[in-house]
């Protein structure tokens, strides 16, 4: 399809010209952002053509004389009556080519190199009216067409920086959004399975799940917490992002991954294994699976050896974590004057900010990752 959303230039919103021009890239993503502005009825743009108009300007004034930034840092913004306007001057002619103006919304290279939407609202968990969505579609299936890009590749700003950006509700509708913009383009709908749905294909996930030794819990055809436990602690397994939705990626990986064996795992594998299950809420039937399969003299020798060992964190720490350890790492953290949110034993993207935080100050690798190096550095300082 061609290029069909309607999108107002910066010169008919009355732009500043930029302080300087960009040079042109070759996108790859498409990035999601919400403006962390009031929603209606108190909406800055008022839902009305003149005040989209108005607030691309406050914007790009903000950007400009604010940050120090050379133009609008995005590259579109989508108002909450749905009006779409071009962001960075001279977005819209090079998408329409093909191409991107790098900009500087992704707080990442690589990422402003490609466009950057920005969606009037917080959204949080406040849900985007259908008129605003429906221009997001327009938007994203017409970007795509023009530039080649997968729908896969609509992504979340907090893929490409430490952010809550773009709320934790418009984040978990990117899933509907890459099927929606599929649906527009005519190309086949991949198959996606989240927690709420259920029937036989839910059915035949769990038996799948069950067969790799994660257990979902009764095999019912419900797609409940337990199976989407389950479906997180397979994608950390196996290096997919965690997001407990069951969609291309992770089904080839369940096709892939032959069943459990029935002879016990090796010492290594076990630990790792348990080091995955730690602190989830289906731990004691983890661990209490692989107690079947280990010989009863076998434990008993294990627990005259060890029992007497003090016990240690269960390194690394990363985000998705949960437990006593996690809570430990933020309580330390806030000692330390790095702000990870609640001390609730929940490694989200505060948590992992602040960690990132922290190793910056000690010139570590800034990973967000808690390993040997980094639990020790925290405890020592």
């Amino acid at each position: 399809m061609s290029f069909t959303a309607k999108v107002i230039s910066a010169k008919e919103w009355g732009a500043r010209p930029p302080k300087q021009w960009q040079a042109e890239t070759r996108p790859l993503y498409i990035i999601i952002h919400h403006t962390a502005t009031p929603n209606p009825p108190n909406d800055l743009s008022k839902g009305t053509l003149e005040g989209a108009k108005s607030f691309a300007r406050s914007i790009q004034k903000a950007h400009m004389d604010g940050f120090g930034w050379a133009d609008s840092g995005h590259n579109f913004l989508n108002t909450t009556a749905g009006v779409l306007l071009e962001g960075r001057n001279g977005s819209l002619d090079a998408i329409k080519r093909g191409r991107c103006v790098r900009s500087a919304h992704s707080g990442n290279t690589k990422g402003n190199e490609s466009p950057g939407i920005e969606n009037e609202g917080t959204f949080t968990t406040y849900q985007m009216s259908a008129k605003q969505w429906d221009s997001l579609v327009e938007l994203c299936a017409s970007i795509c067409s023009s530039c080649k890009i997968d729908p896969d590749n609509i992504k979340g700003h907090r893929d490409f920086s430490p952010t809550q950006c773009p709320g934790n509700w418009l984040y978990s509708q990117l899933s509907r959004l890459r099927q929606d913009v599929r649906k527009r383009l005519d190309l086949p709908v991949e198959e996606y399975l989240k927690e709420g749905d259920s029937g036989s294909k839910v059915k035949e996930l769990q038996q799948v799940l069950k067969s790799r030794g994660f257990n979902p819990g009764p095999i019912d055809g419900i797609f409940g917490s337990g199976t989407t436990q389950a479906v997180i602690s397979f994608q950390k397994f196996n290096g997919i992002k965690p997001d407990g939705i069951v969609g291309p990626v992770t089904w080839n990986a369940l096709n892939s991954v032959p069943p459990m064996k029935t002879e016990p795992p090796s010492t290594v594998n076990l630990l790792e294994t348990y080091k995955f299950y730690r602190g989830l809420p289906h731990q004691d039937q983890a661990i209490a699976w692989l107690q079947t399969q280990i010989s009863k003299d076998d434990l008993e020798e294990f627990a005259q050896k060890w029992r007497n060992t003090p016990s240690l964190p269960f390194l690394p720490l990363q985000e998705g974590a949960v437990g006593t350890e996690v809570k430990q790492l933020q309580q330390r953290l806030q000692q330390q004057g790095f702000n990870p949110g609640p001390a609730d034993g929940i490694f989200g993207a505060g948590t992992k900010a602040a960690v990132i935080g922290f190793q910056k100050s000690k010139a570590m690798v800034a990973d967000g990752i808690v390993g040997d190096k980094t639990w020790t550095t925290l405890n020592l300082s």
